[in-house]
This record gives structure tokens, sequence and C-alpha cells, in this order.
């Protein structure tokens, strides 16, 4: 990943955008928005589907205090 900040002003108008070789060739994405816009703008869909989540019935829950994980135990192949 490379991220510059870079203040456009009338006399400066081009972005200085050094390219590392690694990535000649290669397809790039290229995304320009305002580091001063505010957070509040946000697609209705996100802000929507946050509140379809509803509590976890007490049902559902169990302890894990005494959990113990084995990575070797879980990647065992057998």
């Amino acid at each position: 990943m490379y991220r510059t900040v870079f203040t456009p002003t009338e006399t400066n108008k081009m972005i200085p955008l050094d390219i590392p070789q690694e990535w000649y060739g290669r397809s790039i994405e290229l995304i320009l928005l305002p580091l001063d816009l505010p957070q509040a703008i946000l697609p209705k869909m996100v802000i929507t589907t946050t509140n379809k989540f509803k509590k976890i019935p007490s049902r559902y829950l169990f302890g894990t205090r005494k959990f113990k994980f084995s990575r070797d135990e879980a990647n065992d192949y057998e």
C-alpha cells in the first residue's frame, strides 16, 4: 500500500506520485478524497443495516473462561 497526503494549490495542481517498480504492469487503484470531508457522509444502506442486529438471547450464550485453544490440535489433519 502506498499513501501520500498532498495539498493542491492553484499553481501546483499536479499530484507528485512515484509508482514502485514492482507495481509496473499491474492494475492499481487510485482513490482521491479530501481529508476534511465529514465522516457522517455514509451510504444509507450502511446506516440501516446496523439497526437490524438485536441482542443475542441468553440461552445461546455460554462461558468461555475455562476454554483453552490448542493451535496444534486444531491443525491436526488425520
